[in-house]
């Protein structure tokens, strides 16, 4: 069972890492230069790419963290 509570963990935490690297590479260079432009009077916006590596080692991570964090969790807890 604690396998499969890391593995339910891993997975939601593979899927949070993914979306915040997408928030995080995407929406946050497309949208900073509009509001500098706010501030500054003239701006524009450029081209954003994101990989599909990066999304992926950005899930990997996630997976990796959240299945260790669980299962040490579960095993300090019995």
């Amino acid at each position: 069972m604690r396998y499969l509570k890391s593995l339910l963990v891993g997975a939601v935490a593979a899927l949070v890492g993914a979306v915040l690297w997408v928030f995080a590479v995407f929406f946050v260079p497309l949208f900073l230069p509009i509001v500098v432009s706010r501030f500054t009077g003239s701006g524009g916006i450029g081209a954003v790419s994101v990989g599909s590596a990066s999304i992926l080692a950005a899930s990997f991570v996630g997976f990796l963290l959240g299945f260790v964090w669980m299962f040490r969790r579960t095993a300090r807890v019995r």
